[in-house]
C-alpha cells in the first residue's frame, strides 16, 4: 500500500469504528504488510488522551509508539532497545514541530466542538504518512 493511500486508510478508520490509536496502528501495519489485529488490541485503552480522559498524549503519537514497538521493539528483557526510542523521539518531536503540543485536551480545545472530528482525523492522516515515511526511509527498522 502506498504511503499516501495509507493515510488514507487511516482517516476512514477513524470515526469509523476505530478511535485515533487503533486507526494509525491498523493502517500503518497492514501498509508494511502485517497483521495489525494484536495490535490494535494493545492500542484500545490509549485512544481518547489515554483512556478517553482527553487529558494525556494525542492517540496519533500512541499509535504511532505502539507500531514502532510492534515492528522494532524489544522481544527479551536487557535487549538494546535504541531504534524504537530513537524513531519514537523522532516522531514526536515532528509532531511538536507542528502542533506545538502532545496534549490531546489541548488540541480537541483549539480545535474546537464543530472542528475536532475533521481535525483529529486530519492528525491520523498526517500521523500515519510520516510514520510511514520514516520507516520506508530507514532500511535499519528491524
Amino acid at each position: 500500500m502506498e504511503t499516501q493511500q495509507a493515510g488514507e486508510r487511516a482517516a476512514e478508520y477513524f470515526g469509523g469504528g476505530y478511535h485515533c490509536v487503533e486507526a494509525v496502528v491498523s493502517a500503518f501495519l497492514e501498509a508494511i504488510g502485517e497483521d495489525p489485529a494484536m495490535a490494535v488490541a494493545h492500542a484500545t485503552a490509549f485512544g481518547g488522551g489515554f483512556g478517553r480522559t482527553f487529558s494525556g498524549t494525542c492517540g496519533v503519537l500512541s499509535g504511532c509508539m505502539i507500531a514502532i514497538g510492534h515492528v522494532c521493539g524489544r522481544r527479551q528483557p536487557g535487549a538494546n532497545w535504541d531504534k524504537p526510542a530513537e524513531f519514537g523521539a523522532a516522531i514526536m518531536r515532528q509532531f511538536v514541530d507542528s502542533h506545538g503540543t502532545t496534549n490531546c485536551g489541548v488540541l480537541r480545545e483549539r480545535f474546537g466542538a464543530e472542528q475536532q472530528m475533521a481535525e483529529c482525523r486530519n492528525l491520523v492522516r498526517e500521523g500515519t504518512v510520516k510514520l510511514l515515511q520514516m520507516y520506508r526511509g530507514r532500511p535499519d527498522w528491524r
